[in-house]
């Protein structure tokens, strides 16, 4: 293969002379290059197991992404401002109503939705960048930004915002029937209904209750983000993810998945921080867009009962009901209370010990009744400051560091209350 030139100046003229890297460079690339084979080669013998057909693959994602993921941590690519990003998200999410609409229509023109999602691609990237960018600014803004080792001048968003607009995999959710407990497995977004409820049958037993949900995200890197919502959605969603991001190199980041109150407690503040940050990027960044064409769906019927109210008090019902062991009663309620919602303009598909075992992980879900969630939410009114709060949060790594947490900063608003 014949080797790249570059020119180097000699005495008096120019010579040829073959390119040889710094060996910096060249230890990165080969590390790259291994660590490309390597996930390659796991791709290739990994064992799917049960639901093998239908599961999705994470390190494929990785893998697909890590030129994407290169980019943008040395910050390659457009970067649209001003009228130009008004613009291009004005396109994309007044697209992403139409192509809803049309999917939520009595009979879908195939041909004209896939001819919408082609014309939508074509703002995908510039969408991408601009909300990095605003979610980077509102880091900024919130003082959350880190100190680069050796220079502590320099301030930089660590780990850089970088998302993907996708159609993101689906989570299958198995509980225990007597007590909430999730377990979950990611399957691909493609399934069709048929599908979802032929798992959902397999999965479920005499002891097993099951469910299959769809997502807005995953805090994967890049972090994957559902393509077809809101724009309101889209920055919740991105904000999220970044905080799980950020709390990856922190102890309660480090708890994920060591079970027991780990989730909730990173969930939910990554709820709250994400709420914050886009919060603060509406403020910032204001797009107004025509006619309602944010990227919402199709108006549904009109919503006649509080929705957080009735899920609240069901959750609490059933925790009782299983708790006396009465599963079949806790059951009955969760379909009762289902067909009650779907009556007054709320249609969920499946209410049961799998559905409040995932949203029950965000604490301050109204399908939850941890009180962490609470607990948290206390703590965020009483700092009233992002920096603070997630300063305080990420050094949780379980429900007795949060009530200690929680007990300082309130001994400490009573001292200072006093004092005024």
């Amino acid at each position: 293969m014949r080797m790249p030139l570059r020119l180097v100046p000699a005495a008096s003229e120019f010579v040829a002379e073959p390119w040889r890297p710094a060996v910096w460079v060249q230890v990165i690339a080969l590390s790259g290059l291994l660590g490309l084979a390597g996930g390659l080669f796991l791709v290739a013998v990994w064992n799917p197991g049960r639901f093998g057909e239908y599961r999705y693959s994470l390190t494929r994602w990785e893998l697909d992404n890590l030129v994407g993921t290169v980019f943008t941590v040395l910050d390659v690519g457009p970067n649209p401002t001003g009228e130009e990003a008004d613009l291009a998200l004005q396109r994309y999410f007044a697209l992403t109503t139409r192509i809803r609409a049309e999917e939520e229509s009595p009979a879908p023109d195939l041909a004209l939705i896939d001819t919408l999602v082609n014309e939508r691609a074509t703002y995908e990237n510039d969408v991408e960048r601009i909300v990095e960018g605003y979610v980077d600014e509102a880091v900024a803004k919130a003082g959350l930004r880190e100190s680069l080792p050796l220079f502590d001048a320099i301030k930089v968003t660590w780990p850089p915002v970088d998302f993907e607009l996708v159609g993101p995999p689906r989570l299958l959710i198995t509980s225990p029937r007597d007590r909430i407990l999730r377990s979950d497995l990611l399957l691909r977004s493609d399934l069709s209904l048929a599908e979802v409820e032929a798992i959902e049958t397999e999965a479920a037993n005499d002891e097993t209750s099951s469910l299959i949900v769809s997502i807005g995200g995953i805090a994967t890197y890049p972090a994957i983000v559902r393509d077809n919502r809101s724009y309101d959605s889209l920055l919740d969603t991105a904000a999220h993810e970044w905080v799980h991001h950020y709390l990856a190199f922190y102890p309660l980041g480090r708890t994920w998945g060591s079970g027991g109150d780990s989730e909730p407690l990173n969930e939910t503040t990554a709820n709250i921080a994400g709420r914050a940050l886009a919060e603060m990027i509406r403020a910032a960044h204001p797009v107004e867009f025509p006619d309602e064409m944010d990227g919402r769906g199709p108006p549904g019927p009109e919503v006649t009962v509080d929705f957080r109210e009735v899920m609240q008090q069901l959750r609490l019902d059933v925790d009782a009901l299983l708790e006396d062991r009465k599963v079949e009663e806790a059951e009955a309620l969760m379909e009762e209370r289902r067909r009650y919602l779907e009556a007054n303009g709320i249609f969920i598909r499946k209410i049961n010990q799998a559905y409040f075992a995932f949203y029950g992980t965000y604490a301050d879900s109204p399908a939850s009744s941890n009180p962490i969630g609470p607990k948290i939410e206390e703590l965020w009114d009483l700092t009233g400051d992002l920096q603070v709060f997630l300063t305080l949060m990420r050094d949780v790594q379980n429900a007795d560091d949060l009530d200690e947490v929680l007990g300082r900063v309130k001994a400490l608003s009573a001292e200072l209350g006093a004092g005024e």
